[in-house]
């Protein structure tokens, strides 16, 4: 299966100069809990609620002046539409990330998450490995050196 087939193309998006106070309510209207950044039809980067919290509340910014574009995760892991399923995942877990942006050169199609992995993977083994790939590093590079999978997801 390819990612085209389970990635959402409904996309909320911001620009580098909002408002983290603007993109925090329209996060919160939404119910989103990330949200790519996009420059002239060009991802330039991604955001999420842990990154407000951390990178501005946290340090008194004061989030009605401050930009996106000050706090956001500019070196962004993507994915193609016609990435495999299982590369996605593998990747997903190298790089500990819960989503992936799915983008067709540098503009931004679609986005795959854990949960859309959880809802349309078939192989239980792939999505249990890739569920300790992105929560416990360590834990998943054993399984991958084994590949017995099953003692590794039994000692959860």
């Amino acid at each position: 299966m390819q990612l085209s087939e389970i990635m959402t193309t409904q996309l909320v998006t911001c620009a580098p100069n909002d408002t983290i106070s603007e993109l925090a309510r329209k996060m919160h209207c939404e119910n989103i809990g990330s949200c790519p950044v996009v420059e002239n039809d060009r991802l330039v980067g991604i955001i999420t609620d842990r990154d407000i919290t951390t990178r501005a509340v946290a340090k008194g910014v004061d989030v009605n002046c401050a930009t996106v574009g000050e706090i956001m995760t500019r070196n962004v892991i993507t994915g193609e539409p016609l990435m495999r399923l299982e590369e996605a995942c593998a990747l997903m877990s190298e790089s500990q990330i819960r989503r992936l942006l799915i983008v067709e050169g540098d503009r931004l199609v679609g986005i795959v998450a854990l949960a859309d992995l959880a809802m349309d993977l078939e192989e239980e083994e792939m999505l249990a490995d890739t569920l300790i790939g992105v929560s416990l590093p360590e834990m998943w590079s054993e399984s991958r050196k084994s590949r017995a999978g099953t003692a590794t997801i039994s000692a959860l």
